[in-house]
């Protein structure tokens, strides 16, 4: 089990950290590991910008998409290594522990467990990640006017090239965060193909499981561990909103397109590796309501011919000989059938539940509302999530 819990933990940026011992007492916990990241991230571009440009302070301070995305994001996706990966192994397991699988499919799991450690362990997915990040933030820097389109604090006065805290964003900060997204894409990615070879087993999948997810209801759970990498995302556009909120470049439209694309984007990420399901949950439903079905139905016959007079002389309705109607068991048993019938009908074909899915999103959203109250009063704000949700 230990084992199982430690695998989502790693991947990119695994190897950097070492390289860095930032994967020795004590960064092997994740506060010391947010420090570390808030002090190479983050705060270097306070002293930089105190040391070179005092007098840019102020413009480095109500930056607030700096903030979002490197003291927010990047310490929630550093967190989200832990809690999240802990919970995605737990999850994993469970497919042997609820007896959902034979021996023989035990063994392929097991197989396919030790693919997936390789794959995350993988040098290759490593160098990729990094090399990903920094060519995006180089491209980030090439595709802006420094005189122009860039904060006061990013650049020297009166000169056409980076400041001391601009060259840092774009040499360490930026790369640090696409390091940990790239890494974090990898690591979804991995989910989703472990999830794919497991949907091929034969699964012993129950039509009236309670859950009605056949037995996967667990698998929902993975959303609530995926809720702060969510929030990370969040964070990330939600300090755009907030900049453009304080540029003035806002408007309904664009708040809603921009809180609205990143739920997208994290429903997508987050429950499109569940629905490798969906075709052998579609599967069971069609055999379990089948089944139960016609099984209700012989029930139902029996119980109209013992106590109903249907007119066709098939039941006399008259109960001579039999216990009070209140005191028959004949109507405990059908009701109990039917309760079963009734929820092997509404069997899900996707292992999502609603209240799983509302803490994702909410997860998602909550940056976006602290965004708001930060750069807007308190009724321009009221006002605001009543005209994105109306």
């Amino acid at each position: 089990m230990h084992d199982l819990e430690e695998l989502f933990r790693l991947g990119p940026p695994r190897r950097l950290a070492r390289f860095v011992r930032a994967s020795r007492p004590p960064f092997v916990k994740p506060m010391p590991r947010v420090l570390l990241v808030l002090a190479a991230g983050w705060l270097p571009l306070f002293v930089l910008t105190a040391l070179r440009a005092p007098e840019q302070m102020q413009d480095l301070v109500r930056d607030i998409a700096v903030h979002a995305r490197y003291a927010v994001a990047t310490p929630l996706l550093v967190v989200a290594y832990s809690s999240c990966g802990r919970r995605l192994g737990v999850i994993v397991g469970n497919f042997a522990r609820a007896g959902l699988l034979d021996a023989a499919g035990r063994q392929i799991l097991a197989e396919q467990i030790a693919v997936s450690r390789r794959l995350l362990q993988s040098r290759a997915a490593e160098v990729v990640a990094v090399v990903l990040a920094v060519a995006s933030a180089a491209a980030t820097l090439s595709g802006l006017s420094i005189s122009e389109e860039m904060a006061a604090w990013t650049r020297n006065s009166g000169a056409n090239a980076l400041s001391m805290a601009g060259l840092w964003q774009f040499a360490i900060s930026l790369p640090l965060l696409l390091t940990l997204w790239f890494g974090w894409l990898w690591r979804i990615a991995v989910w989703a193909r472990l999830l794919i070879r497991i949907s091929r087993l034969d699964l012993d999948l129950i039509a009236s499981h309670p859950d009605q997810c056949g037995g996967l209801g667990f698998l929902g759970q993975s959303l609530r561990a995926f809720s702060t990498f969510a929030m990370a995302l969040g964070a990330i556009s939600a300090g755009r909103l907030g900049h453009n909120h304080l540029a003035g470049t806002s408007s309904t439209f664009t708040d809603g397109v921009l809180a609205g694309g990143t739920v997208a984007v994290v429903v997508l990420l987050c429950v499109a590796p569940l629905c490798a399901f969906s075709d052998r949950m579609m599967q069971t439903w069609r055999r379990g309501s089948m089944a139960y079905g016609a099984l209700a139905t012989q029930l139902g016959m029996r119980l109209e011919a013992a106590w109903i007079d249907r007119g066709d002389g098939r039941g006399d309705g008259r109960g001579d000989g039999r216990p009070p109607i209140l005191e028959a068991p004949d109507f405990s048993a059908a009701a109990d059938l039917f309760a079963v019938v009734g929820s092997v009908q509404t069997m899900r074909f996707i292992p999502v539940d609603t209240r799983s899915l509302v803490m994702l999103v909410t997860a998602t959203l909550l940056p976006f509302v602290a965004a708001l109250f930060l750069t807007m009063p308190f009724d321009v704000v009221l006002e605001t999530l009543k005209n994105l949700l109306i």
